[in-house]
């Protein structure tokens, strides 16, 4: 009996082990998958794309365009957290394909700011309006 159980629980590890990916744009909790909180009440999502690989390894790849609060720009953009960054093509292209609307102006026309730790990401604002754009991809 305890044999044919087995199969059963294998496949039921590969489901849970799976069944955690998806797509989602333009979803509510984006903000959540993205900065792994709740979305303050000062921050107004424009865009979002999260897609997570259903693999059994962390792949993931997000953009979000948001407006927000001086504070919350503060503390994304923290010099002790990030440095500034020209923005460039090589910059932009490490997120992967970028939806339309991520960064629809020409490069010149955003600051950028990258991780100092290993992390990824990478922010960018619109010198103009202040919009933020977020980006990552692991893969």
């Amino acid at each position: 009996m305890r044999i044919r159980s087995i199969p059963l629980l294998v496949f039921s590890l590969a489901l849970i082990l799976t069944g955690c990916g998806g797509t989602w744009v333009d979803d509510d909790r984006n903000f959540d998958r993205v900065f792994g909180v709740d979305k303050p009440t000062d921050v107004r999502i424009i865009h979002s794309y999260y897609w997570k690989s259903s693999h059994w390894s962390t792949e993931y790849r997000y953009f979000i365009a948001l407006r927000a609060s001086s504070k919350f720009v503060e503390g994304l953009t923290d010099a002790r957290l990030m440095s500034p960054s020209v923005p460039d093509a090589a910059m932009v292209a490490s997120c992967g394909d970028k939806p339309e609307w991520f960064l629809p102006r020409t490069l010149s026309d955003y600051e950028g700011w990258i991780p100092k730790s290993e992390d990824r990401y990478r922010v960018f604002r619109d010198k103009t309006d202040g919009t933020l754009f977020v980006c990552d991809q692991r893969l």
